[in-house]
């Protein structure tokens, strides 16, 4: 991928960086961009090597929704707003078949369908200055990109309602506390997203990708599937080579009163 695409992707030691690359529009989602995302998750996932993936933003803003301004130029918006909800939401689909864990790094604005990219990560860490919003109901819009069914889950049903209904922007501590965000960093928080990635490389894989599958999945399903599926995947995860090596060492070391 160039300079000028919409999406970078870089895959280095089991962990795939995916980047949107719009900064002078705050990474506002367009067609193009939306089907590129896609192409690039799905590459993601079909290389066996990636064991985990890491979604960025350039710029100062990570993702500002979809975008307005070439909405507001649009001679048919119903059309326009189709054309983007169809490609964002191919996108998006992609994204939440992940078998892998989900890191995301946060500067700036997550707005609108930003918004459920955060939602659909797995570990999401965030600059200081970061800000959360729904953002639809300013322009007249309800939501899209899932969610109206991710943000229920993440902080209930009548904050969900309140922050739709009445969009305001959380602050990255206020979105810590909403449970929306797993840490806010000084530092750089995509730095901080693939540290934690190559340590989820690094120590157990099988069992983090099992990690995210089963509580994502949780959702669809009844207890009784839900414990064979747990069965399942540990079994898996037993059989892998970093399970027996951790298992090894723990069964190794002292065990000692304090």
């Amino acid at each position: 991928m160039t300079t000028l695409d919409p999406v970078h992707l870089q895959i280095d030691d089991g962990v795939a960086q995916i980047t949107l690359n719009r900064p002078e529009a705050g990474n506002s989602l367009t067609v193009p961009l939306c089907h590129r995302l896609a192409v690039a998750i799905r590459a993601a996932a079909d290389d066996a090597t990636v064991r985990a993936v890491v979604l960025a933003g350039e710029g100062d803003r990570f993702c500002a929704g979809g975008d307005v301004r070439a909405m507001q130029a649009a001679t048919d918006r119903a059309a326009f707003v189709r054309d983007l909800v169809e490609a964002a939401h191919g996108a998006v689909r992609e994204l939440a078949r992940l078998e892998v864990p989900v890191l995301c790094a946060v500067q700036g604005a997550a707005a609108g369908a930003g918004l459920s990219l955060v939602l659909l990560s797995d570990l999401v860490v965030a600059s200081p200055e970061a800000r959360f919003t729904t953002a639809y109901a300013a322009i007249g819009l309800s939501p899209d990109c899932g969610l109206s069914w991710l943000l229920p889950r993440a902080i209930g049903t009548q904050r969900a309602l309140d922050w739709t209904l009445r969009p305001r922007a959380a602050s990255a501590p206020q979105a810590l506390d909403l449970g929306i965000i797993t840490a806010v960093v000084d530092g750089s928080s995509r730095e901080t997203a693939l540290a934690w990635a190559r340590d989820l490389v690094a120590q157990a894989p099988t069992a983090a990708g099992n990690v995210r599958t089963l509580i994502r999945s949780s959702y669809g399903t009844g207890f009784e599937e839900h414990l064979g599926r747990e069965a399942e995947a540990i079994v898996r995860a037993a059989a892998s080579p970093e399970a027996g090596r951790l298992i090894s060492a723990f069964g190794a070391a002292p065990t000692g009163r304090n």
